[in-house]
């Protein structure tokens, strides 16, 4: 079986990671700290290596150099947003260096390092195509601008299956339907305001346990902490910025 070394601050991500490629490949996580590295380099003989970048400009290039100047061109993935990874572009001129951008999923993850162990062929295609679906998430966008609800599907679409409702009651009927990995919910709404709909939700057994983040566009404090009292998963300010609101909902699902 091949091994994967994982660096990274253990977070949610780097915990979430190694728990999935574990079920395919032998992983050992480490900090990404050069001595470190050299330590378990000397122990653990590795295949491939995953970076979970934590910061812009934060993993010191030294790790990348140390990997780059051995021997053995082992495979080396760096996970990030797309800002992150920006940073170490220089690397990815060589064939040994890949970064893939989140949000992700972690079935494209693991496809990722297969693909660069040269393990694709060893993917039975019937495994990829029924798998790949539940692999991607789905959010339930609630407001009732039609304007906004287009411009968060934009945002999501390439990396989310989205579904969309313009009031609160369309909301938990959606849901019912098919029920969404998160909703965002905005909070001022006519009829079923951002308050009703949540309990209505947290009311309900069945979508009860869903991560619920707000969208408001009333930043004053006694405002945000009304919104804050209720307990969300988090909230976003109108207008929305996509890289937050991507790395919001990726904070939001992903549990430890």
């Amino acid at each position: 079986m091949e091994k994967i070394l994982i660096l990274g601050d253990y977070n949610q991500l780097v915990g979430s990671l190694n728990q999935h490629l574990s079920t395919r490949f032998t992983t050992q996580m480490c900090m990404d700290n050069l001595e470190y590295v050299e330590k378990i380099a000397k122990i653990y003989k590795f295949d491939m290596v995953v970076v979970c970048l934590r910061g812009v400009g934060e993993l010191d290039k030294k790790v990348l150099d140390f990997f780059a100047g051995c021997r053995a061109k082992r495979p080396v993935l760096l996970i990030g947003t797309e800002e992150e990874c920006k940073v170490y572009e220089k690397y990815y001129e060589e064939e040994q260096f890949e970064c893939i951008t989140r949000p992700t999923t972690l079935g494209m993850l693991q496809r990722k390092c297969e693909e660069m162990l040269d393990l694709v062929e060893d993917v039975e295609e019937e495994t990829v195509v029924e798998e790949a679906p539940e692999q991607r998430k789905s959010i339930l966008a609630v407001d009732d601008s039609g304007i906004l609800l287009r411009s968060v599907k934009a945002m999501l679409e390439k990396a989310y299956d989205v579904m969309v409702a313009n009031s609160g009651m369309a909301a938990i009927k959606q849901a019912k339907k098919k029920v969404p990995d998160l909703i965002l919910l905005d909070y001022e709404m006519p009829e079923w305001d951002g308050k009703r709909t949540l309990e209505e939700i947290r009311n309900d057994e069945e979508l009860k346990d869903i991560p619920v983040v707000f969208l408001t566009a009333v930043s004053d404090k006694s405002h945000i902490m009304a919104v804050l009292n209720l307990r969300p998963s988090g909230y976003l300010l109108k207008p929305i910025d996509q890289q937050v609101l991507l790395d919001t909902i990726e904070k939001a699902l992903i549990k430890i």
